[in-house]
C-alpha cells in the first residue's frame, strides 16, 4: 500500500543523503570534546543552489523563515525552491546568498547529498504480498460498482518532460526516458518570472503583508473549535460527532497546515512550525511530509524521476513516465485512497523509526524525517496518532462497545480523511494537460513549467480555496469575477483556482490569491502560458480518474469518469447537476454509509 513507497534504509534514498558504508573513525579525545564536535556538526547547514554549495550555518539564525526551515533542507539542492519562495524579494535573497561562504563538504559525515532518479523494481522480480491481495480485492469491488464505458477516447500521446535546465539529476545518471540529464539545476531569469515578481510588488510592500489576514485567522479559530468538539464527541462515542470528525479535521487542515508548511501564515517561524501539527492525527505527520512536499514535489512537480508524489499510489500509474504493472488497474488508485492518510500519519514515521522499509516497488524511494529532527522528537509527534489508534479498542476492552463498533470508530476517520486527501491533492496534477511538455519556445522557463504542470478548478471561487487548502488554485488561485454569461456565478465556481499560483508563489498565503488572480491570468496570457482549468472539483476528479485509467487500464475506464460537465446547470436542471457530482459524493460518503448501515449491529 502507501508504505510500499518506503525503501531499504541501506540503499541510497531519494530524499536522504547517502551514508558511507562505514562510519568514520572517531579521533581519540575526551568525551566532552566528542560531544561538542557532534553538536557543532549537527548544526551545520549546507544548501546547494544553482550548482554551488553554500554554508548557511551562521545565517540560519537570521533567516526570516526560521532556522528550522534551513536545517530541514540541509544537504539538498534547493535551487528551484529558492527562486519560487523568494519571488517577492529575489534581489535581496540573491545578495544575501552571494555573501554566504562556500560549504566545506569535507566536514560532512556523509558523501555529497544528491536527489537521485527513482529506481523502480520490475514486477517480474516481485512476489505479491497479503496487502497486495487485499488492495486487489478492493480494486475488484470498485470495478463492480463502476461499470466501464462502452467506448473510450483515443489516448493523447504525452511524452514526459526531460532534459530541462531545472531538472536536477545526479551527474552522469540516466533518467527514466533514457536521456542523460544536465549536471546542474538552473532556474533562469525570464520575462515571466520578472512580471510575476512585479505583480507581488504592486500588491505588497513587505512579506508581512502577504501572510494570513485576520479573517484567515478567524477561520482557523472557528475550524479548531469545530474540530475539537467533534474529537471530544468521538472520544465520548457520539455517532454524529464521529461522522463529522474527518470533515472537521480537513476544515482545520485546509487553512492551517498546508499554509504553515510553506511558512505563509505568519512572519514568526514558531507559529508556522506549530500550525503544521494541526494535520495530526488523521492527515499526516509534518516531519515526514515536509521533505517530500517541499524538496521533492514542489521542486520537481510532475517529473516522474524526482517527484515522489507520482509513486506513492503504485501500482496505479499516475504519469506516462511511470512503469505499467500488469494485473493492476486504475480502480486500485481509488480504493487505496481510503488508506492514504493512514500511511502518512502511521506507516511512514513508524518505519523511519524502525529503520525498516518496503523496497518491493522501489530500491531507493523513502519518505524520511529531516536529519535535524531527532528520533525522540519524531516519536513524540506520534503520540496523538497512537491515542486515536488505541482509544476505540480500549473502549471495547472496557465493555463500552462491541468489536464492530470499535472497528468503525477506529477506521472511519482515516477512510474519509484519506478520500478527501486523495481528491484534493491528486486532481491538481494527475491530468493529461498537466503532464504535457512545456509550451512555447522557452522550454526551460521553470515558472512556466510550474504553472502548466498544475490544474485550477472552480476558477473565480472564494469559498473553494478555503475548503481545499488553496489546492484548487495550484498555479496560484481564483478570481472573484468569474461569472457565466448573463452575470450568474457558475455552481461551485468559487471553489478553486489557487494551485498554479500556489506553485509559483508558495510563500504567499492563499487568502490573497483571489485579489491577485486577474492580473496573474493576464500575465500568463501575455506570455502564452497554458492555463489548465476545470469547471469544478467534480469535473477535476472525473478527469483525474480518466487519466489514471488511461495510463493504467484504459479498457476499464468507468463511464462516469468520461462524463462531460454540463455547460449550464440552470438549463440542464437540478437532477442533472446532482448526477454530475454523484461520483465525488459517493466516494466521500461511502465509508459513512457503510458505517450507518452497520449501526443496528453496534
Amino acid at each position: 500500500m502507501i508504505a510500499a513507497a518506503l525503501a531499504s534504509s541501506s540503499s541510497t534514498s531519494l530524499l536522504t543523503p547517502p551514508l558511507p558504508s562505514s562510519a568514520p573513525a572517531k579521533p581519540t579525545a575526551t568525551a566532552a570534546a566528542e560531544s561538542s564536535s557532534a553538536a557543532t556538526a549537527a548544526k551545520t547547514v549546507h544548501l546547494k543552489i544553482s550548482g554551488k554549495w553554500y554554508d548557511a550555518t551562521e545565517w540560519a539564525d537570521r533567516h526570516p523563515g526560521g532556522r528550522y526551515v534551513l536545517e530541514w533542507a540541509d544537504g539538498f539542492d534547493v535551487t528551484n525552491a529558492f527562486h519560487t519562495i523568494h519571488l517577492f524579494s529575489s534581489r535581496k535573497a540573491s545578495d544575501i546568498l552571494a555573501r554566504l561562504p562556500e560549504a566545506d563538504l569535507t566536514l560532512r559525515a556523509a558523501r555529497e547529498p544528491v536527489l537521485p532518479p527513482i529506481e523502480r523494481v520490475p514486477m517480474a522480480s516481485q512476489r505479491p504480498t497479503g496487502m497486495d491481495r487485499f488492495m486487489g480485492a478492493g480494486e475488484r469491488v470498485v470495478e463492480l460498482l463502476s461499470p466501464p464505458a462502452d467506448a473510450t477516447p483515443e489516448p493523447v500521446p504525452v511524452a514526459p518532460a526531460s532534459g530541462l535546465a531545472w531538472q536536477q539529476r545526479q551527474e552522469g545518471a540516466v533518467g527514466a526516458v533514457g536521456e542523460t540529464p544536465l549536471k546542474v539545476a538552473c532556474v533562469g531569469e525570464t520575462p515571466l518570472k520578472r512580471d510575476l515578481e512585479a505583480l507581488l510588488r504592486r500588491h505588497f510592500r513587505s512579506s508581512a503583508e502577504y501572510k494570513a489576514t485576520p479573517e484567515h485567522w478567524a477561520r482557523i479559530a472557528a475550524a479548531f473549535a469545530v474540530w475539537a468538539g467533534c474529537l471530544a464527541g468521538w472520544v465520548a462515542g457520539s455517532l454524529p460527532a464521529t461522522l463529522a470528525l474527518p470533515f472537521a479535521q480537513w476544515l482545520l487542515f485546509s487553512p492551517t497546515v498546508h499554509e504553515a508548511s510553506h511558512s505563509t501564515l505568519s512572519t514568526a517561524p514558531w507559529v508556522n512550525k506549530a500550525a503544521a501539527f494541526c494535520g495530526l492525527p488523521f492527515v499526516y505527520n509534518p516531519y515526514i511530509w515536509w521533505p517530500q512536499h517541499l524538496l521533492s514535489h514542489h521542486q520537481y512537480t510532475n517529473d516522474d524521476a524526482l517527484d515522489v508524489d507520482l509513486h506513492h499510489l503504485r501500482p496505479a500509474r499516475l504519469h506516462p513516465g511511470c512503469e505499467v504493472d500488469e494485473g493492476y488497474g486504475g480502480a486500485n488508485f481509488i480504493f487505496k485512497g481510503y488508506f492514504s492518510t493512514m500511511g502518512m500519519s502511521v506507516l511512514w514515521p513508524v518505519r523511519v523509526l524502525q529503520q525498516k522499509s518496503t523496497g518491493r516497488w522501489y530500491r531507493n524511494l523513502v519518505t524520511p524525517k529531516p536529519d535535524a529532527v531527532s528520533d525522540a522528537e519524531l516519536a513524540l509527534s506520534l503520540l496523538p496518532v497512537g491515542c486515536v489508534l488505541l482509544w476505540p479498542w480500549l473502549r471495547m476492552l472496557a465493555g463500552e462497545i462491541n468489536a464492530l463498533e470499535a472497528f468503525f470508530d477506529w477506521y472511519y476517520p482515516w477512510a474519509v480523511t484519506g478520500a478527501i486527501w486523495t481528491v484534493m491533492t491528486q486532481v491538481s496534477h494527475v491530468q493529461e494537460d498537466c503532464q504535457r511538455p512545456p509550451s512555447g519556445d522557452e522550454r526551460d522557463d521553470y515558472f512556466r513549467w510550474q504553472i502548466e504542470s498544475a490544474l485550477d478548478y472552480s476558477v473565480g471561487s472564494e469559498l473553494v480555496p478555503k475548503l481545499t487548502a488553496s489546492l484548487s488554485l495550484q498555479s496560484m488561485r481564483p478570481s472573484r469575477g468569474c461569472r457565466r454569461a448573463g452575470g450568474a456565478r457558475a455552481p461551485f465556481s468559487r471553489l478553486s483556482e489557487p494551485i498554479r499560483r500556489h506553485h509559483v508563489m508558495p510563500s504567499v498565503c492563499g487568502c490573497h490569491f483571489s485579489a491577485l488572480y486577474p492580473e496573474y491570468r493576464a500575465i500568463c496570457e501575455a506570455h502564452g502560458v497554458r492555463l489548465n482549468t476545470r469547471k469544478d472539483v467534480s469535473a477535476a476528479w472525473r478527469s483525474c480518474i480518466a487519466r489514471v485509467f488511461e495510463l493504467s487500464s484504459p479498457e476499464r475506464t468507468p463511464a462516469w469518469a468520461l462524463r462531460e460537465p454540463a455547460a449550464d446547470a440552470a438549463e440542464s436542471g437540478p437532477l442533472a447537476a446532482v448526477e454530475e457530482h454523484l461520483p465525488l459524493i459517493a466516494y466521500l460518503a461511502t465509508p459513512g454509509v457503510v458505517m450507518l448501515a452497520c449501526t443496528p449491529l453496534f
